[in-house]
This record gives C-alpha cells, sequence and structure tokens, in this order.
C-alpha cells in the first residue's frame, strides 16, 4: 500500500510553491507520481451573473478579460511545477503508466470543485494548503468536494512546516467511520512516523472495546502506539484536539473528515470546519 499518485491542484500563485515542495518530498518518500492539475474557468460562466441589458461588446471583454487571467495563472502554475521539480531532483512530463518518482502537469477546464473530485477519485493522496492560509476563492470548496465527492483523504500543509513523513503522528480517534477510514488511508504515512499517539477526546468514559480494537488493527500494521484520553471540559473537542496534538510534539494529525453531513457541520459549528480553519500543522483528513 502506498501513495503512488499524488494530486495537487494548482491556482497560479504563491501558495502553488507551498503544496509543489511537499507534493515532491512525499513522491521521493513514497516512490510517488505527482499530478499537478490547473483548473482553468469556463469564462461563459460568468454571463448570467453580469445581469440583463449588459451589451455584447460588455459581455465579450469580460470572456477576454477571464481567459486572459486564467491563461497568466496557468502560466505561472506551470512555472512553479517545473521549479519544484528541478528542485527535488525529480523528473517531470513522463508518463505517469508505471510506478516511480516523477511528476506532470495537465490543464482542465470547468467548476474546481467538480474537477477536483473527478481526479482524485482516480488518485491517492490530495493535497492542499491550510484553508486558514489560502487566499483563492474555490479552494475550500475543491477541498471540501475532494474528500466528500473525491472519496480520498487530503492532507493539508501550512507554508511553515518544512517535514511530514517521518515525524511523531498524532490520530484523533472518537470511534467513527471516518476516523476509521482516515487511519486505514494514512497507514503508509504511520509506517514512516517516528512514534504514534492515539488521542481520545470524550467529555465521557473512553470506549475501551473501540480503543483496543484500533490497537489490534494496528498492531498487525506493525505499528505501536500510545493513548491519551482528553477531557476537552470547556474548551471545546476541536480545540482541545488541535492543544493536545501540538503538545505531544506531533508533526502530523490524523483524522476524519465530516462525520456528520457537511450542512450540519457549518450549521453547528463542527469540528472539522475549525480544524480547517484552526490548524498550524499538516492534517490528514478522510470522510
Amino acid at each position: 500500500m502506498a501513495y503512488r499518485k499524488i494530486l495537487v491542484p494548482l491556482v497560479g500563485t504563491a501558495r502553488d510553491a507551498t503544496v509543489l515542495r511537499h507534493g515532491f518530498e512525499l513522491a521521493k518518500t513514497f516512490a510517488s507520481h505527482v499530478s499537478a492539475l490547473f483548473i482553468r474557468p469556463d469564462p461563459t460562466e460568468v454571463i448570467p451573473y453580469l445581469g440583463d441589458g449588459i451589451s455584447a461588446n460588455v459581455v465579450q471583454d469580460v470572456i477576454d478579460a477571464s481567459r486572459n487571467a486564467a491563461s497568466a495563472a496557468a502560466a505561472a502554475a506551470k512555472s512553479a511545477f517545473e521549479k519544484a521539480a528541478k528542485e527535488a531532483g525529480l523528473a517531470v512530463e513522463a508518463p505517469a503508466r508505471a510506478a516511480g518518482m516523477g511528476g506532470t502537469f495537465a490543464i482542465r477546464e470547468g467548476v474546481i470543485d467538480n474537477v477536483v473530485a473527478d481526479e482524485a477519485r482516480l488518485s491517492d493522496l490530495v493535497l492542499f494548503d491550510c484553508p486558514a492560509e489560502a487566499q483563492e476563492v474555490g479552494l475550500r470548496a475543491a477541498l471540501e468536494s475532494a474528500l466528500i465527492n473525491g472519496r480520498k483523504p487530503v492532507l493539508l500543509v501550512p507554508r511553515s512546516v518544512a517535514k511530514i513523513a517521518g515525524t511523531k503522528v498524532a490520530i484523533g480517534w472518537d470511534g467513527g467511520a471516518a476516523a476509521a477510514h482516515a487511519i486505514s488511508a494514512a497507514i503508509p504515512l504511520l509506517k514512516r512516523a517516528d512514534s504514534i499517539e492515539i488521542l481520545n477526546v470524550s467529555t465521557g468514559p473512553i470506549d475501551t472495546v473501540q480503543l483496543d480494537r484500533l490497537r489490534d488493527y494496528l498492531s498487525l500494521h506493525g505499528l505501536q502506539v500510545v493513548e491519551h484520553g482528553i477531557n476537552p471540559g470547556s474548551q471545546g473537542t476541536a480545540s482541545a484536539l488541535i492543544d493536545a496534538a501540538e503538545n505531544s510534539g506531533a508533526g502530523v494529525l490524523v483524522m476524519g473528515g465530516y462525520e456528520h453531513s457537511r450542512l450540519r457541520e457549518i450549521a453547528l459549528g463542527g469540528v472539522t470546519r475549525h480544524i480547517l480553519a484552526n490548524a498550524t500543522m499538516p492534517v490528514f483528513l478522510a470522510h
């Protein structure tokens, strides 16, 4: 089990350097192929938002400006891809038909969240920078779509982090399906971890049966863990989980994403949305 194909959506801004740097570093660790993707928006999609009474010349000017901006962003994204690959010392533009390190750059047209979900389905891992640091419109929707519609794990990487694989990993465990999926998907990363700590955040008694099942599952993969029960008190589950992971010295937090429906998370202020907005360490998410 390995991450043979790492999808890295690009937008043509400075944030691309962060995800590409981590993408190629992970490629060297897992002998992966980095699939860098720029999504060019369809300029005709803005026409319904221009309102009635807009002249054909104005509409064409808007379409032309959108196309020019997209072309400039695509060129910037490709340049960032080539620079990151060169710095990593990896070959690029080789066909992605065999296992091995490398990368390709591609452009697709469409709505970013739809395209990312489509591409994620035939990828093993999708990389984004932390949304709290990203300013590009559409990246949050693309991230959520990769998780929920693409059904593939997402790794969030902050700009300040130098290393991901080989650090201590904290696992946010609540016994739910999303957390279980995240742990299963993170096995290649866990196998390279310096150490693993399970963080069980609960206001009530710890479910020792579920915890024993998790420990046994990880043991079958040759992984030894320690557990830490946390009562969040008035702090809240998300804040308590972030603080516990940071205090443990973890370099990566593995957790389930959107255990409840996305709409319910929005309405109630869910754990996932809080983590997305406030995490300062790499977060590995699966739904």
